[in-house]
Order: structure tokens, then sequence, then C-alpha cells
């Protein structure tokens, strides 16, 4: 299992709780941090083998990241607990209309 901390396609990343995930044979890590200024949004970092490799920054509720080749989309941010992403697939891109360049 590639993301092992996912359930029913949702993954919760505890704030400044480092998740390790194996992919094309390479460790990645990725953490999430929680802001509260100036409004709450979150920042997820994605490094390869201990050096940076991707970083998301101003996340809400709606944003969406690539994760190892895989697309996410925020669905919630609590400050100082957690950051809540959801798998994207074909038919949920779907269903709330996202399009391709939005």
């Amino acid at each position: 299992m590639k993301y092992p901390f996912e359930f029913d396609g949702r993954w919760v990343l505890r704030y400044h709780v480092p998740y390790d995930v194996q992919h094309d044979g390479r460790s990645h890590s990725i953490v999430a941090t929680i802001f509260r200024e100036p409004s709450v949004h979150g920042r997820i970092q994605v490094s390869q083998e201990g050096r940076p490799l991707a970083e998301y920054d101003e996340l809400t509720p709606g944003s969406v990241v690539e994760i190892t080749g895989d697309t996410w989309r925020v669905t919630e941010v609590e400050y100082r607990t957690h950051v809540v992403l959801e798998r994207v697939t074909d038919s949920n891109e779907e269903a709330t209309g996202a399009q391709a360049g939005e």
C-alpha cells in the first residue's frame, strides 16, 4: 500500500507528524504545517530521501496538491491539528465540475 494512512480515499495529515511513503523505490516524507494568520491555512512539504521535492503553501479547502504522482484535494484545515486530503479521481472531478486548468 503506497499510502498506509489513507482510509476510504481520505488521508488525515496530522500537524507536524512526518509520514513516510515509498514510491518508485524511493522514500518520501510528507509533513503538514498549519498557520492561523492571516487566516487558517496549511502547508505540505514533500521531500525525497531527505531533499526538498515540493512545497504547497496557502492550502485551504478546495486546494489541489500532487504527492508522488497522485492528485489530492484539501477538504479541511484545522489549526494546529490536521489537514484532510481526499484522493482526486476522474469520477469526483466530474462530480464537482472541476476541469483541467481551473
